[in-house]
Formats: structure tokens, sequence, C-alpha cells
């Protein structure tokens, strides 16, 4: 039955290829315009129009020089093509495409020629060969208007990210891979761009996320549960099924880590990871404030014959912070302090200094998915609590009314690794508490403040968020994660 339904599909697909193949043939051939004649040769001052667009992970480019335009197409498949449409000023598609550019054989890319521009205006579309769906730039004049803040911001993070390997940058953790992916499938559901769905898709096909839902296992808890809630939003966003099973997997697949000499709180890592840390001794704040994010989430997703189990989980891992031995976490001013350490046969607060801002984040996701579980408003009294102490003056995170990361003592520079994404943690967290509508200290003017904050260099973002871009701060996908966060979160 598999078989046949691939069969069928495959060639659903290529009827479907076909006839767009066809259609975009006889448009071209019947409306002929002599006033779009393409060029001999390409024009002087060539530049890409950004923003692009992405179908499928294919890049489809607006090109310009010169009051010239050509469409281009990357990152794709023999087959694969791009063309340029055009439209009068008022926006009105004028049913006729030019330059028309397909991939050939043992390449990746094309170019097509480069059309004058001859009034109106131009975009440029594309589509792959083995897909229906077509993906067009935005409109463009001669003289193209600024783009989008976030979308640039956008595309300068999925320039980092790796076809081959599913993740950004050689990220060994894959965590911050995760947070990544979530950070954009954040930005397709706020703003209803939907252009970039194909990178859900392809990072689902890689390495063993089909069967484990993680792409690699790296033994520690977090790296997996950031991995959950990555699939827990794909599937809120694109409704597939697969997305919500991948998530399960990972959730379903921790009840063994509960740490025995803490009280039921979930281990840093499984045992023997990592042998000069020792994390399967630590129990901390981010790994069960992830565990009661996604599975709260999970309690209103799944089938309704499997969400109470998810609840309980939820709840008891709640109940835990607050009666249990996480206690100890929750700070009397309301900062969440980052982790317990094994002493003897109980668990002990070390190291009370050290906290971190997605500590406070992920522990207010979490508490606004149980409120939106269970109606509790009991739970945005304690988020708001956390928010209070987070980001009202005073607060060690706040530097001038902008979040700083206290404890980043190495930060920027090359050993500064996972802090890099944190304060994107703790804006999305804040957000959603601020779109409970309940909340009593979330403020639209915090993070708008945080926003405005931001200072790029080139559309990409560093580790500080205030003042100017120093030499010392080299952006990298961590850190355009978390500037995109902010930008996601106004």
């Amino acid at each position: 039955m598999i078989g046949r339904n691939g069969v069928r599909w495959g060639a659903a697909l290529g009827v479907a290829g076909l006839a767009i193949a066809t259609y975009l043939i006889v448009r071209q051939e019947s409306a002929p315009d002599v006033s779009m004649q393409p060029l001999p040769e390409a024009p002087g001052g060539i530049q890409a129009v950004n923003p692009q667009v992405r179908v499928w992970t294919r890049t489809i480019t607006l090109v310009r020089g010169d009051g010239a335009a050509a469409a281009s197409i990357e990152n794709g498949q023999p087959g694969d093509s791009a063309w340029l449409d055009r439209s009068d000023s008022r926006f009105h598609p004028r049913d006729e495409i030019f330059g028309a550019a397909s991939i050939p054989a043992s390449t990746a890319a094309q170019r097509g020629p480069f059309y004058r521009y001859a009034g109106g205006l131009l975009r440029a579309c594309g589509k792959a060969a083995d897909r229906p769906e077509i993906r067009c730039t935005r409109w463009a004049g001669p003289a193209d208007p600024p783009p989008d803040q976030r979308m640039r911001a956008v595309e300068r993070l999925l320039e980092r990210y790796d076809h081959g390997t599913g993740l950004w940058e050689q990220d060994a953790s894959t965590w911050q891979s995760a947070k990544a992916l979530t950070t954009v499938i954040d930005y397709m559901s706020r703003t209803g761009d939907r252009q970039y769905l194909g990178y859900v898709d392809e990072t689902y096909r890689h390495g063993d996320i089909a069967r484990t839902g993680v792409p690699v296992q790296t033994g520690y808890n977090d790296d997996a549960l950031w991995w959950a809630l990555t699939w827990i939003r794909a599937f809120d966003l694109a409704h597939e099924p697969r997305y919500l099973d991948a998530a399960r997997k990972i959730v379903d697949g921790l009840g063994d880590q509960r740490a025995s000499f803490c009280a039921g709180g979930l281990a840093w890592a499984r045992t023997g990871i990592d042998p000069d840390l020792h994390p399967w001794t630590q129990v901390n704040s981010i790994t069960n404030g992830l565990y009661l994010t996604a599975t709260a989430l999970l309690s209103t997703r799944v089938e309704p014959s499997d969400r109470s189990s998810y609840l309980a989980r939820a709840t008891t891992t709640w109940d835990w912070f607050t009666t249990g031995a996480g206690r100890a976490l929750l700070g009397p001013s309301g900062v969440i302090n980052d982790h317990l350490d094994q002493y003897g046969g109980t668990c002990v607060l070390v190291d009370e200094n050290r906290r971190w801002t997605y500590d406070q984040g992920m522990l207010i996701s979490g508490l606004v998915a149980l409120h939106r579980a269970t109606g509790n408003g009991a739970l945005l009294t304690s988020a708001d609590r956390i928010a209070a102490a987070a980001t009202h003056d005073g607060s060690v995170f706040i530097q001038n009314g902008i979040l700083n990361e206290p404890s980043a003592t190495t930060c920027p520079g090359p050993d500064c690794h996972d802090a890099e994404t944190y304060k994107g943690v703790l804006v999305r967290g804040y957000r959603e508490l601020e779109d409970t509508g309940r909340s009593t200290v979330a403020t639209a003017e915090f993070l708008t403040r945080q926003a405005q904050s931001l200072r790029d260099t080139a559309d990409e973002y560093g580790f500080r968020w205030q003042g100017p871009p120093r030499d010392d701060d080299h952006p990298n996908f961590a850190t355009q994660t978390a500037a995109l966060d902010a930008l996601n979160a106004v």
C-alpha cells in the first residue's frame, strides 16, 4: 500500500510539474512583448535585490544591474527553474514571463538573461522541479524600496544553514540549531510568510530525526528537549502529524531520567556523558523548564485519550519546582537559579550567583503553556513574578534598560558558545506571557525597546544588544537567532 501511494504521489507531482512547465512555456510564447528584449550581455553594477525568497530551500533572487533585471535560482537540482514576471505599477501581473532559466545537469544554480525595465515592475519567481509550489520575490522597480529588517535577518540566519547536515554552522550540540529553526518557525507564524517551510521539512529528513526525534543523540536531555519544542512549533505551523510524533518520541523517552538523589527532577544528562563534567549529577532549571513546557504543550495537542498523561507530567514538574527539591532553584526575589548538584544522597544549590536569562524565559514559557492547558490563573502570577525579577530596573539582567547576560564572562568571544542564544529565549517567553493579555508585568514597550536597541553589521547581529557593533563581537548563527527572537517579539 505504501509503495502504491508513493507511486501515485510521484505521478501526481510529475503531472503537476509538467502542467506548470507547459503553462509557463505557453504563457511565455503567447504573450510576446517587444518592449522586453533580453540584453546581449550582462549589465554593470549587478547586485541581488533583497529579500530573496525560498521554495523548498531553493533560493530565488531578483538580480538587478543598471536598470535591468534577471531571475536566478540557487541551491537547487537539475530541472528547477526561475523566471521574471512583470506587472503594471498597481501590482497587477501582466500574464507574461521573461528570462526563464532552468538548472542544467551537474549544477545547482542558474541565472537567466537580463531584461531592461520597460515600465511597470518586475519580480523573480521559481519552483523546484519535483514540487508544485511557486514562490516569487516582491515586486521591484528600478529604485527598490528598503526591504524589511526582520526578513533580512532571517535571510542572513539561513545563509549559515548547512544543507549537508540539516544543522547550522557545525553545531555539535545541536540544541542551538533546534532553537534557530524554532525562531524561523516563529517568524513564519507571526508574519504569515510560509516561504521557509522547506527548511523544516529538510531538517526533519536529516540524521535520525524520523526515528528518534533528534538528529543525533548527544546524551544531554536538554539538547533533546529543545528539539521537542521545535517539532511542536512545526506541528502548530504545518499541521503535519509527523512533527508531533517526533516531539512525543523525545518526551516519552525521558521517563528514566529522573534523578533519585534530587527527588524526581530530570538530570541534565544521561549517566556516563562527559565524564570530566559529570552532568548526570546535575539537575538544572533549563532541562526541567523545557520538560514542563513540552509536556504542557503536548497535553493540548495530542489525542484526547493521552492528554491527561502529559498534563500530569507537566503538573508534577511544576510541583517539583514549588514544593520539591527544585524549590531551591526559585530565588526569593523571583530570579531562577541555574542548577542543583548531587551531594551524597541529596542535591544542593551551588554557585547561587551564576544565573542565565534563558532559565527565566523557559520557565515563563512553561507556566504560560500550563496555564493555557489548565486555566489556572495562579500560574500566570508565578510567571509575572519571574518576569518582573528578570526585567525590571535593578535586575541583574538589565543594563540601561536592555537585556544583559552578567554570568557570560567569556562573551563575546570564541569561548562563549551556548550563552549567545540565551537572551532570545527570555524575550520569547516574555512575549508569550504578554500574549495572554492577563499579565500585570509584561509590556509591549519592553519588547520594543529590546528590538530597537539592536545594532547590526550588514543585517547580522552580535552578542551585545546595545551600543554600536565592536570589533570583538563577531556575529554567528546563535547571536543572529537571539536577535531575531527580539525582532519577532514586537
